[in-house]
């Protein structure tokens, strides 16, 4: 039955498609005539013999419409998956948002004017520190590994300058955001964002709104540190459960509407991992994504 289904579908796009249309069927017309006249006496009859250049010309244009055809739909398909190595640019105004493949530690262009993003949970007791396969584990290890130890009580000291109150306890608000002090600014400043919800009963999870949250609440960190570029990995998505494609797109909407209030930002790179690339091209967000 799915293979019925597909053949279908494949008629009903090539039928659909108008230059294939008007050219296969033209074809279609000459190989009938081919075999057909017709006369004021005996009206449409079939020739005794068939007029083999216009049968021949009725199937080369047949042939030429279905490779149109069959061109053109793989274009559609190729142009769907992003060429995150080269980089997707989304401009908008003066500001340039860059989705490209690369890893968070390993970026090469930063400079005292732009910030790297790394997320935490809403604990800030965070065990990715330790955890390469995470963003602020992986950036940590390369760049300050004798500083893993001491960033819970760091982070609490800097939540507690700032009059952050946790809640519970233990919990910060999702999207909760701060910047490290000077010595970790080699030359970027480092942001920490709380992108995931740590509780003993759900485990660490995130959502769209959390997404969001973080941010506004980097743009509003940045606003008077003098940073126009941010690099920034998928935020959400990983532990935080939610589908990487999904979790792009609405970290993609959110930067677009943010970025229409915080003037200070000319550029966001985020940092898609190499590992996801392929994840992100069969995502069924990526049609949304391509169309911004």
């Amino acid at each position: 039955m799915k293979f019925l289904m597909d053949i279908f579908s494949n008629m009903k796009a090539v039928l659909l498609a108008p230059l294939t249309n008007i050219i296969c069927g033209g074809g279609i017309l000459l190989v009938i005539a081919s075999f057909a006249e017709y006369d004021k006496v005996q009206g449409l009859s079939l020739h005794q013999s068939i007029h083999w250049l216009m049968t021949g010309s009725g199937f080369l244009l047949i042939v030429v419409g279905a490779a149109i055809y069959l061109w053109t739909h793989e274009n559609v398909a190729r142009r769907a998956k992003l060429d995150y190595e080269k980089g997707i640019e989304i401009k908008r105004g003066e500001v340039i948002i860059l989705v490209k493949a690369g890893e968070i530690q390993a970026i090469q262009s930063l400079t005292s004017n732009s910030a790297v993003v790394l997320p935490a949970n809403t604990t800030f007791v965070d065990d990715c520190a330790a955890d390469k396969r995470s963003a602020m584990g992986a950036f940590f290890g390369e760049h300050f590994p004798g500083e893993i130890g001491g960033l819970p009580a760091l982070f609490k000291h800097i939540l507690d300058s700032l009059g952050k109150q946790a809640v519970g306890g233990n919990q910060y608000s999702p999207g909760t955001t701060f910047i490290l002090p000077d010595r970790f600014s080699k030359p970027a400043k480092i942001v920490v964002t709380a992108s995931t919800i740590r509780s003993s009963e759900t485990g660490i999870t995130s959502n769209p709104y959390i997404i969001c949250n973080c941010v506004e609440g980097i743009l509003r960190a940045t606003a008077d540190e003098r940073v126009d570029t941010i690099y920034v990995p998928i935020l959400g998505s990983g532990h935080g459960g939610v589908d990487r494609g999904l979790a792009l797109l609405f970290l993609l909407l959110a930067f677009l509407h943010f970025l229409k209030f915080h003037h200070h930002i000319r550029k966001v790179q985020i940092v898609v991992h190499p590992n996801d690339v392929n994840g992100l091209n069969q995502s069924k967000e990526l049609r949304q994504i391509v169309a911004l």
